[in-house]
């Protein structure tokens, strides 16, 4: 097994400035970004690798042995074919000093690479397109843009191969050298035959070329990801001409057009790398982001379902020109004012204005790609495979969903399902694995049941992972089309306040889909980091950790929803910005623990006004063991459903729960529910009225005087009256 030299990796550890290292989270890449200024031009460039930290070329010793064949002499022994991106390798280094290597020097090296590279026919065309004859005629930006868009550095994983691409439609966990995650969809010949295409344009030709350190593809196109920001690439799309003009009316294009990497943060000091000195993982390596990215997710109607969802239409003239924006206008005026009322009725800048929040809840904020919707790790019936870090699975078995904030005033909350192979509901082909916006389901609940959906009370708006022959993978975010209108009126609010609403910390914190780092990090945060954590002290430690990470020893015998966890460390004192609830009411306000005697203890305080919180009544401990007097925890009795009922509800008179069924050990056989678990439970923080066009927040400070102690934040649940106290009993799942 050769040892990958992680060449985007610093040796030491000495302080450095961000913008002169290239490190993103897991690994250091190479980045290209684009900041928009305020004139609308965009400025391209790369960052610049710090001498002092981070090598720009290679030892001798980390070469490939000679008796293997590598990347580098892969495309040298076929000059027929790749003779142009080579000679593109050739001229393009890793970074921008003269001591800094080639990019074919950095393929001869030993590591673990994927290469979609494009034939000499793709590179041709591309610089035709390019108004060029010939690859020395273009620029040095052109050519790192060509070169460093086409390979994948995977670090200590192996490559990318046929087998491990993301299907049928979904993107590649690791970002390209230019710090861009690329997607990847199946299609077909006429003939019937199976083929894939990256990043919606290039048809792969020929995969699994295997040498010693990586795997080659053959593309037909050169792969060179849009410049265009979210609203410029929803604008430029052939079927999306209404949305695109709303996002104009509405102000909302400026809003997307924000500086896609944010400079300040850029320009601060900080170590790559934090090693805590107390914890369950102390002295392990903590990767210090050293960017923080600015990203959005939209969910967009083509024009055709306004036409046959409202009879909405465009008139145009001979050279395609709308001329009937007026009336388009007044018929959107009249729709959206049913549902979010006439205030600021003719200003569509104001957020107030009925249009506006209609386009606002079409806006996630945070980027993410088609397969990171939903995380598959540990659901109920879920075996991902002997490969931790890349699951294999294609079987679905269980429905997973994750819930997630809309932008604007008026917060809104969107359920996002990917629905299982055994799905019964017979409108849904499951074997695709459909995502579905606000979706509810009726499932095989019971407590000797397995959860499999029955069918959908409500199917919800299909969400297609592709436009067409259009892109959707801009500089700052992904859009989507969908199949219906998509509104927040009162039937989606009451129908989000009927079912228990259980949320992942991590979709929470936009930043951590934006920048990659969802189930696909280890890392430690800087204050002031996430937007969603307002206020954390100068004593706060911020962690997290993720099953897949190749440091951790495996992931085994982890309680966590979908794999992963936050842990706040020493005298913490931190602020979190919670979710919006969909609509007026009582509700329960649960959260995920994993006691244990590494824990520590917090004072809960809950409330509407960040900076006056109240007491939700005694300190957490998480070093209690359940149990116990104030955890009544009992296993459960195989068979006596009575029995087990009866300690649930004592176990809930003194606030705590068992952990959901739904939920398995991680790296366990797949029906291992932790509700067998008595260390993972979940406690009521509180039950109170809530509104739903309020903003809620939690802190948590340490009650301890104890610099190792340990706060873990997994999940959370808004439970309304009529789950925990109907007419049925809440299910166990």
């Amino acid at each position: 097994m050769q040892k990958n030299i992680n060449l985007q990796s610093c040796e030491n550890n000495k302080r450095k400035k961000t913008n002169k290292n290239p490190t993103t989270m897991k690994k250091n890449k190479l980045t290209m970004v684009l900041s928009r200024l305020s004139g609308g031009v965009i400025l391209l460039f790369s960052l610049a690798l710090a001498v002092s930290s981070c090598k720009e070329s290679i030892d001798d010793g980390n070469f490939a042995i000679k008796t293997e064949q590598t990347v580098s002499d892969y495309l040298a022994d076929a000059p027929e074919k790749f003779s142009d991106i080579k000679a593109i390798f050739d001229r393009v280094r890793l970074g921008r000093s003269d001591e800094a290597s080639t990019l074919t020097s950095v393929l001869s090296a030993r590591g673990n690479y994927t290469l979609f590279a494009p034939n000499n026919e793709a590179v041709s065309k591309y610089i035709k397109g390019l108004g060029i004859s010939s690859i020395d005629e273009l620029t040095y930006d052109q050519a790192e843009l060509i070169a460093k868009s086409c390979i994948i550095d995977n670090g200590e994983l192996s490559a990318y191969e046929e087998a491990t691409f993301p299907s049928p439609s979904g993107s590649f966990a690791e970002p390209n050298l230019n710090d861009r995650i690329l997607s990847c969809t199946q299609d077909t010949t006429a003939d019937g035959k199976m083929y894939y295409v990256i990043n919606g344009g290039s048809k792969v030709l020929k995969t699994n070329n295997e040498v010693s350190n990586g795997m080659i593809h053959e593309v037909d196109s050169v792969i060179a990801p849009s410049s265009d920001n979210l609203y410029e690439m929803i604008a430029s799309a052939d079927n999306m001409q209404i949305f695109a003009h709303l996002l104009e009316q509405t102000t909302w294009a400026d809003s997307l057009a924000v500086p896609y990497i944010d400079m300040d943060y850029e320009n601060e000091e900080r170590e790559a790398v934090f090693y805590p000195a107390f914890g369950t993982q102390a002295g392990l390596p903590y990767d210090v982001p050293m960017h923080r990215y600015t990203g959005f997710t939209a969910f967009v109607e083509p024009d055709n379902v306004f036409a046959s969802e409202w009879g909405i239409t465009l008139n145009k003239d001979a050279e395609g020109n709308v001329t009937n924006w007026a009336e388009v206008m007044a018929k959107f005026k009249q729709k959206c004012e049913a549902v979010y009322g006439t205030d600021a009725a003719d200003d569509l800048s104001n957020p107030d204005n009925a249009i506006n929040r209609f386009v606002a809840y079409h806006l996630l904020d945070g980027r993410m790609a088609y397969d990171r919707f939903v995380g598959h790790y540990n659901e109920y019936l879920y075996d991902f495979g002997a490969d931790r870090a890349r699951p294999q699975s294609i079987n679905y078995p269980t429905n997973v969903w994750d819930y997630f904030t809309t932008l604007g005033k008026y917060r809104g909350l969107i359920k996002i399902t990917q629905v299982s192979d055994r799905s019964l509901d017979p409108n849904t082909n499951a074997l695709d694995h459909p995502i579905y916006i606000n979706r509810k389901s009726i499932y095989k609940n019971g407590r000797q049941e397995d959860y499999q959906e029955l069918r959908a009370e409500v199917p919800g708006i299909l969400v297609s992972a592709l436009n067409g022959n259009n892109d959707n993978n801009s500089m700052n975010g992904f859009y989507f089309p969908i199949d219906k209108v998509l509104l927040y009126d009162d039937a989606t609010r009451s129908q989000l306040a009927s079912e228990r609403i259980r949320i992942e910390a991590t979709t929470m914190l936009p930043e951590m889909l934006t920048n990659n780092m969802r189930l696909n990090c280890m890392g430690s945060f800087p204050r002031g980091y996430f937007k969603n954590i307002p206020n954390m002290s100068a004593g706060t430690i911020m962690t997290y950790l993720s099953c897949t990470h190749d440091r951790l020893s495996g992931g085994n015998g982890w309680r966590d929803y979908q794999g992963d966890e936050f842990l706040f460390l020493g005298l913490f004192d931190f602020t979190l910005r919670l979710p919006p609830f969909p609509k007026d009411g009582t509700y329960e306000l649960r959260m995920g623990l994993s006691n244990n005697p590494s824990r520590g203890m917090a004072q809960i305080y809950f409330g509407d006004d960040p900076n006056r919180l109240t007491p939700t009544g005694l300190p957490v401990d998480m070093r209690q063991s359940a149990g116990t007097v104030a955890i009544p925890w009992v296993a459960d009795i195989d068979g006596d459903d009575i029995t087990n009922a009866e300690n649930d509800k004592n176990m809930r008179n003194q606030g705590y729960m068992k952990a959901p069924k739904y939920i398995c050990w991680t790296n366990r056989q797949p029906t291992n529910t932790i509700r067998t678990s008595s260390g993972a439970i979940r406690m009521i923080v509180t039950t109170a009225d809530m509104k739903a066009n309020k903003t809620y927040y939690l802190r948590f400070k340490s009650a301890l005087k104890k610099m190792n102690g340990e706060f873990f934040i997994d999940y959370f649940e808004y439970v309304p009256t009529s789950v925990y106290n109907g007419t049925t009993t809440e299910d166990i799942w």
